[in-house]
C-alpha cells in the first residue's frame, strides 16, 4: 500500500496493426501506431505534471519498444508489464499493488491537468472516483481500497461498462465522485471531435499527414 495514492496508466504497445485499429482505413497502420504513441507519451506528461505521487505505466504485450525505452527514462515513471487475463483482471492486479490509486487509459490525452488533480485529492481525502467516457465507458477509476467484484465477470469494450459499473458499486456501498465525461481517442470520429479545442492534436495529425492526407471534416 503506498501513502499518497499511486496512478496507474495502461497502454498497448504502439505497433502497426495492433493499435488504433478502428482509426483505418481513415489512416495507414503506421500513422495510427504514431497516433497511439503519441497518445501514451502525451498522458505520461500530463500524469507526471498533474498527478502528485507515484505513477506506473502498464504495458501489454511487451515492454520492448523504443518509446518505452525513453520513458523510463523519466524520473517520476515506473514501467511495469500488465499481468495475464482481461482487463479487469489487469486494473484489479494493478490497484491491488499500489493504493489508494487510480487507473486511467491513454486514450484522453486532452484530460484536463484540474480533472487529474481532482481525482487525486479525492482519493487523498478518503472517497472513490469515477469518470466516464462518452462511449459508455470510463476513462479513470479511482478506489481508496481495490473491490475484486467492481471489476469481475464484464463485457469489457461495450457501452454498457460504465452503467453497469456503477450498479455493482451500488452493491458493494461505493458512492463516486463523478469527474467530466470526456471522449476517448478511439475512433476517427472522435479525433475529428477533440482536435477542435485540443491544439496539441491538431499539431499531430498536421505533422503526420502533411501529405496525402485524409481529409478532416469542418
Amino acid at each position: 500500500m503506498t501513502t499518497a495514492p499511486a496512478l496507474h496508466l495502461f497502454a498497448k504497445t504502439p505497433v502497426p496493426g495492433r493499435v488504433k485499429t478502428r482509426l483505418q482505413p481513415r489512416c495507414s497502420a503506421e500513422q495510427a501506431a504514431r497516433i497511439a504513441a503519441w497518445c501514451i507519451e502525451r498522458t505520461v506528461h500530463l500524469a507526471t505534471t498533474a498527478w502528485r505521487g507515484p505513477v506506473y505505466l502498464h504495458v501489454w504485450p511487451t515492454k520492448q519498444h523504443r518509446l518505452f525505452h525513453e520513458l523510463n527514462q523519466h524520473p517520476h515513471i515506473t514501467i511495469k508489464r500488465q499481468v495475464a487475463g482481461d482487463l479487469g483482471v489487469k486494473m484489479y492486479a494493478a490497484l491491488e499493488a499500489a493504493y489508494p490509486g487510480a487507473v486511467m487509459g491513454c486514450d484522453v490525452p486532452h484530460c484536463p491537468p484540474e480533472t487529474l488533480a481532482c481525482a487525486y485529492q479525492a482519493l487523498r481525502k478518503g472517497a472513490d472516483v469515477i469518470g466516464a467516457s462518452r462511449d459508455g465507458g470510463y476513462y479513470l477509476v479511482g478506489l481508496t481500497q481495490p473491490q475484486l467484484p467492481l471489476f469481475e465477470n464484464f463485457n469489457w469494450g461495450t457501452d454498457k461498462v460504465y452503467v453497469s459499473t456503477l450498479s455493482r458499486a451500488k452493491e458493494l456501498g461505493i458512492r463516486f465522485r463523478q469527474l467530466p465525461v470526456l471522449i476517448d481517442l478511439d475512433t476517427w470520429d472522435d479525433l475529428e471531435q477533440v482536435r477542435r479545442r485540443f491544439q496539441p492534436l491538431q499539431e499531430l495529425l498536421a505533422r503526420i499527414f502533411h501529405q496525402g492526407a485524409p481529409p478532416l471534416s469542418g
